[in-house]
C-alpha cells in the first residue's frame, strides 16, 4: 500500500471515529438499553446503531470491499480488501461506565491486516497503526522498547477468567504464579497498554476476528510479538472465522517462555 492510500484510509477512519462518538458519547441509561446474544454477551443499541453508520460509510467509500463485523451480517464481494468492525469492544465497561472501551476497525489485505484503529472517546485517544508507524490523535509516537525480561519480571493482563475454558484456565493460573502480578479487565485497552510499555504481556482465547484482527498493526509497528499459543502467526481465513487463542509479549523470548507454560 502506498503512503498516498496510507493518508486516504487514515483520513477516512478519524472521519468514522468523529461520527462515532456523536452516537455513543454522553448516553443516559445505557444499562438498560441492552439484549443478551446468543454467547450470553451484552450488546446496546448503540453498538448497533454504531456498526450501522460503519457500515454505510464504508459501503459507500469503498464499494467493491469485504465487511465483517460484530453485530451484522458479513458482507462478501469477493474482494482481496475486508473491513473487520468491532463498534463497541468492552461493551460491559461501556454499559458501566468504565472508560476503557473502544470502537476498532482494521483493514486486511488478501486476510492480513494492514492497518488497525481503536478509537477510546471516552478517553479522547484515537490510535492507528500501519507497518512501523503508529500515530496517536494524529500525531506519529514512540515509547522505549524494553530489554528483555522474564516472565517472574513480567505484568499480565487478560480481560476475563471466565472466557477461558476450564482446562485452559489452569494454565493460566500456572503463569500467574509466575508474573510480578496480573491485571483481569481491560478487553482492548490492554493491548494500547503493551503497545505503551505499561504491561508486557496478554493472554486470551476464544477470541473473534473483529476482537485482535484491528490491533495487530498497532502491535506490530511497536514489535509486540503476537502468535497463537503454539506460536504460529495470527492467521485469519474469510470463510472459516475460526475463533483466536492469542498470546501477545513485549519480546519474543517472554512469549516463548509463555508458549512452553502453555503446550
Amino acid at each position: 500500500m502506498s503512503l498516498e492510500n496510507f493518508s486516504s484510509f487514515t483520513s477516512c477512519l478519524n472521519e468514522i471515529s468523529q461520527s462515532i462518538r456523536k452516537i455513543t458519547l454522553n448516553k443516559s441509561n445505557k444499562e438498560n438499553n441492552y439484549k443478551i446474544k446468543t454467547d450470553n454477551s451484552p450488546v446496546t443499541k448503540y453498538d448497533i446503531e454504531a456498526e450501522n453508520y460503519i457500515r454505510k460509510y464504508l459501503e459507500n467509500r469503498f464499494p467493491s470491499h469485504n465487511i465483517i463485523g460484530e453485530e451484522l451480517k458479513v458482507i462478501d464481494k469477493k474482494s482481496e480488501f475486508t473491513w473487520i468492525i468491532d463498534p463497541i469492544d468492552g461493551t460491559k465497561s461501556y454499559m458501566s461506565g468504565r472508560p476503557l472501551w473502544g470502537t476498532m476497525i482494521g483493514l486486511l489485505k488478501n486476510n492480513e491486516p494492514i492497518i488497525g484503529m481503536v478509537d477510546f472517546p471516552e478517553l479522547d485517544q484515537l490510535w492507528i497503526g500501519y507497518n512501523d508507524k503508529l500515530i496517536l490523535n494524529g500525531n506519529d509516537c514512540s515509547f522505549l522498547e524494553k530489554e528483555n525480561l522474564t516472565l517472574k519480571n513480567a505484568i499480565f493482563a487478560s480481560t476475563a477468567p471466565e472466557l477461558f475454558e476450564f482446562l485452559n484456565l489452569q494454565k493460566i493460573n500456572s503463569i500467574i504464579d509466575n508474573v510480578k502480578f496480573n491485571i483481569w479487565s481491560g478487553d482492548c485497552h490492554n493491548y494500547i497498554l503493551l503497545a505503551q510499555g505499561k504491561i508486557d504481556l496478554v493472554i486470551e482465547e476464544n477470541l473473534n476476528s473483529w476482537d485482535i484482527l484491528p490491533l495487530i498493526p498497532i502491535l506490530k509497528s511497536r514489535k509486540i510479538a503476537i502468535t497463537d499459543w503454539s506460536g504460529s502467526e495470527i492467521s485469519f481465513d474469510f470463510k472459516t472465522q475460526k475463533k483466536f487463542k492469542v498470546i501477545a509479549a513485549c519480546k519474543r523470548n517472554l512469549l516463548n517462555e509463555v508458549i512452553q507454560l502453555l503446550n
